[in-house]
């Protein structure tokens, strides 16, 4: 069929208006004059949360929008402006959640969790040690991946879990849970009674999410309880290497423990720290502990303290080498502990002039550390300063000879803790460590420094005179740790021998770390069943023994007919059982 001029020209506006649209569709598709966003609110566990509030904030954090989700956790915003938002998710019993820098187009969808305090907790490892790769303590490592929340704090002083955005989805992924409980029966020490019951937890959702736990409490009418959390916060990267800082918080109750009139040890740590790398061979790491800590008398309390005991590392690594200075103020309760119990992290509290106190002082070090093939060696020049050393002592309370006002008594174990002379020091502190046929390690120390000695009475004496007749002497340290594991049987072992001079009351070079415990020590952990690692439930059968030979004990008779033996490491049998799953 002929078309006619007027018939093009109709066909041809109605391709133009077509084309128009087309374009203007597609630049609308980019381009949206409205936006909407929509998405779940869950929890860890990926549970709905029903009536959480989630708010729409725009540049300053100002409110835009507000929204509840319902039965299923869903919520919705419609007919907003196009742009960059950060949205908040609050809950109840929940900390508040927050995303940040999310651009918001036609339809967005951005799912939110909120978290406990539990879900934030991330384990912080203690600075650098030298540890055989056989460690025999139960693996307690949190990793988290990328989009991992960060904890802030908002103006009004409550925590938020802040996220940036990267990950608008959750993951899928299998849900691991790893738990370690143990039942014990041991030998009472200061502040831990005979039996008890402990718990570590471990889950984690995905790869980029875990939860922790570690609580450990008495079985008898002591009442003793300790526990530890923790959380590290990534700061992102700066320089040369990401930076963050870490916490970790310890809790002991011990209700046995107290002075005369004064019963009931209560104490809080909070160690935190900062990580980062300042060039890119040299990092450094500086951190505080905050103790606050109590005695209870009766229904009102009794003498308290709260101190700051700061401490720093800045590392210069070349190679296979490293350079090392560290400064410190006061070591854990138990430096042989695993980092999972709170007495890893815990000082050492005793008794100055009739009032809590902690050991403390000032140490300083200069350490070098290379290593070649399997053996790695280590040589440190140290310093310190100490107050308030501790001096531990067996025994039990016979009469009123005031022992209670210059002894930090534990009822529950009969141990004492008393306050000796300070004392300042020098010396050198070296270690070889290789590794052996098997899979098994050695380790060689020796160090020199002074040490406290309590010269023997010769008849009874006030417990005074026998705590600042303690003197300052030269000594020497010689240590050898061997660990390792059975090939067949599974069997995880570790034995270590210390020796320094029986006369000696307080340990050489105290604040080296890893340092063996004073004399005969073995450490043994059977499995008996399953492997945890697959999945299934391992049962083990722990046994710990310390001071095996019951070595360095110093008798004395005070006039109130008290007999008490200091000594540096109490005797000590422990065995359980523990259960992995």
């Amino acid at each position: 069929m002929k078309r006619t001029v007027p018939q093009l020209v109709v066909a041809g506006s109605v391709l133009v208006v077509l084309l128009c649209a087309v374009t203007a569709s597609g630049a609308h598709t980019h381009r949206p004059t409205v936006a909407s966003l929509a998405g779940v609110v869950t929890d860890a566990s990926g549970t709905p949360q029903i009536g959480a509030m989630v708010e729409l904030l725009g540049p300053g954090a100002t409110l835009v929008a507000r929204e509840f989700t319902n039965a299923q956790g869903f919520y919705r915003f419609t007919r907003i402006d196009p742009g960059r938002y950060a949205v908040k998710a609050v809950a109840a019993n929940y900390l508040p959640s927050l995303k940040q820098n999310l651009h918001i187009g036609a339809i967005t969808v951005v799912n939110m969790t909120v978290h406990t305090v539990y879900d934030l907790m991330q384990w912080a490892p203690a600075p650098r040690r030298i540890r055989p790769a056989t460690d025999d303590d139960w693996a307690w490592t949190l990793r988290s991946a990328e989009s991992r929340p960060l904890l802030r704090w908002q103006d009004d002083g409550s925590p938020l879990v802040v996220s940036d955005g990267s990950a608008e989805t959750s993951k899928t992924g299998q849900h691991r849970l790893r738990m370690r409980a143990a039942v014990t029966a041991a030998t009472p020490r200061f502040a831990d009674g005979g039996e008890q019951a402990s718990i570590v937890a471990e889950q984690r959702t995905g790869s980029s999410r875990a939860v922790a736990m570690s609580v450990a409490q008495d079985l008898d009418d002591s009442g003793l309880v300790e526990a530890m959390l923790g959380f590290r916060q990534d700061l992102g990267t700066s320089g040369y290497a990401p930076r963050s800082i870490r916490t970790v918080a310890s809790m002991l109750s011990a209700p046995e423990v107290g002075t005369a009139g004064q019963q009931g040890l209560q104490a809080i740590s909070a160690r935190s720290w900062e990580s980062m790398q300042l060039l890119e061979s040299l990092d450094a790491e500086v951190g505080s502990d905050q103790v606050f800590a109590r005695l209870a008398n009766g229904s009102q309390s009794g003498s308290s303290l709260i101190q700051a005991l700061p401490f720093a590392s800045v590392t210069l690594h070349r190679g296979s080498g490293a350079l090392e200075y560290r400064l410190a103020t006061a070591r854990p309760e138990d430096n042989s502990a695993s980092e999972a119990m709170p007495e890893a992290w815990l000082p050492v509290f005793n008794d100055q002039n009739g009032q809590l106190g902690i050991e403390h002082g000032l140490h300083q070090e200069l350490g070098w550390s290379t290593s070649a093939g399997p053996a790695r060696m280590l040589l440190v020049v140290y310093g310190d300063s100490i107050d308030n050393p501790t001096l531990e002592a067996a025994g039990r309370l016979t009469g009123n000879g005031g022992m209670g006002q210059w002894m930090l008594v534990d009822q529950a174990s009969g141990i004492l803790r008393g306050a000796g002379s300070g004392y300042s020091t020098t010396g050198v502190l070296a270690q070889l460590e290789s590794e052996l046929p098997g899979g098994n390690h050695v380790r060689l120390s020796y160090a020199t420094g002074n040490a406290l000695v309590m010269p023997a009475e010769s008849g009874p004496a006030d417990i005074v005179t026998i705590l600042r007749g303690s003197q300052s002497r030269h000594a020497q340290m010689y240590s050898l740790a061997l660990a390792g594991t059975m090939d067949g049987t599974g069997t995880h072992w570790r034995a270590s021998y210390r020796w320094q001079p029986e006369a000696t009351v307080t340990e050489v070079a105290p604040f080296a770390v890893d340092a063996s415990e004073p004399y005969l020590n073995v450490y043994i952990r059977q499995p008996l069943t399953g492997t945890h690692e697959g999945g299934d439930c391992n049962v083990e059968v722990l046994v710990d023994m310390r001071n095996l030979l019951a070595q360095g004990y110093q008798p004395f008779l005070t006039t109130d007919g008290s007999r008490l033996f200091f000594a540096q490491s109490q005797r000590m049998f422990l065995g359980g059982l523990a259960f992995n799953f």
